[in-house]
């Protein structure tokens, strides 16, 4: 016959043990709301008790839009889009981009190929429908920080800075070649040419759809002049610098590329194989809402950020 605890020593337990179960998921929800609040850069105290006991991860779209968040995720894309602080505003414009697109909850997509006007002098953005559909590398600032050395004016530096922005190309800078001639002529060579002309995204095909650098040194100028199509991106014909930007943002590489900053933003690295759900889900909302705001909370909202759950 099996044994029975009786009824009262039940109830006994069970209000023994509510305390310390509840204590545990409060310390869970404090923990979880630490994590947050850290990486999105915004006071965890103020950011947990506004939630009056409902789920921290419910709170992760309201955080998103906040002043801080958006703070501190422009400085980030900035310190990811560029190698080096700029020397000033105007070589800057990636951040104060990155803060219009989200303060306007616009898309992502809208930071590469937006009509838009960055004031170098003060780093505000306003709407300019008659602005090409460039984002940021119509800014002038950004323009004369990448307009680089080339010989002829093509502007390479600018080229790669375009690339690793948009799907996150990382290609590692070799020294001279063997004639040491950085012409076109000398990056046409064998241990050149791979990266210049022969890539898929080869940088040398991508300056040609570019504005030029006219002059050298600190009076450098950076001008339209005309371009011919260039084939790019396996058999592509590219026409202009527009369309250039346009076939970027609508390829998986950025899409891929995007959920890849997202990830390393609240994870504080890339992602490994194993978390291969946890990034699909992230590129799933990432194409289906187009925002780096539905990037984000994919990730902050999974159940598995805060270890919440059995």
């Amino acid at each position: 016959m099996a044994l029975r605890a009786p009824a009262k020593f039940l109830i006994f337990l069970w209000l023994w043990l509510m305390p310390a179960a509840y204590a545990q998921s409060e310390a869970q929800e404090k923990q979880c709301a630490r994590r947050i609040s850290n990486t999105l850069g915004i006071s965890w105290r103020n950011a947990y008790g506004d939630l009056k006991g409902a789920s921290v991860q419910s709170g992760v779209r309201t955080w998103l839009r906040s002043a801080g968040a958006i703070e501190t995720l422009a400085s980030y894309i900035n310190t990811r889009f560029n190698p080096v602080a700029g020397a000033n505003l105007g070589e800057d414009m990636t951040y104060f981009a990155v803060k219009y697109i989200l303060k306007n909850q616009l898309p992502w997509r809208d930071l590469f190929i937006g009509r838009y006007h960055l004031n170098v002098t003060n780093g505000q953005a306003t709407s300019d429908l008659a602005a090409p559909a460039l984002g940021y590398f119509n800014s002038e600032g950004w323009k004369r920080r990448y307009r680089g050395n080339e010989g002829e004016g093509y502007l390479l530096t600018a080229s790669y800075r375009t690339l690793q922005n948009t799907i996150g190309l990382n290609l590692v800078p070799a020294p001279n070649n063997a004639s040491g001639d950085a012409s076109s002529t000398g990056r046409e060579r064998a241990e050149c040419r791979g990266c210049h002309f022969d890539s898929p995204y080869a940088l040398d095909k991508v300056a040609r759809l570019l504005p030029r650098r006219k002059g050298v040194g600190g009076g450098a100028t950076v001008v339209l002049v005309p371009v011919e199509p260039q084939v790019l991106f396996n058999g592509v014909e590219i026409k202009d610098h527009e369309q250039l930007i346009a076939t970027l943002v609508n390829s998986q590489a950025f899409s891929f590329w995007s959920c890849s900053l997202a990830f390393q933003f609240v994870y504080g690295r890339p992602e490994s194989a194993c978390e291969a759900p946890i990034f699909d889900a992230c590129v799933d909302a990432f194409e289906r809402e187009g925002s780096m705001e539905d990037a984000l909370a994919s990730l902050l909202e999974d159940p598995r950020y805060c270890q919440v759950g059995p």
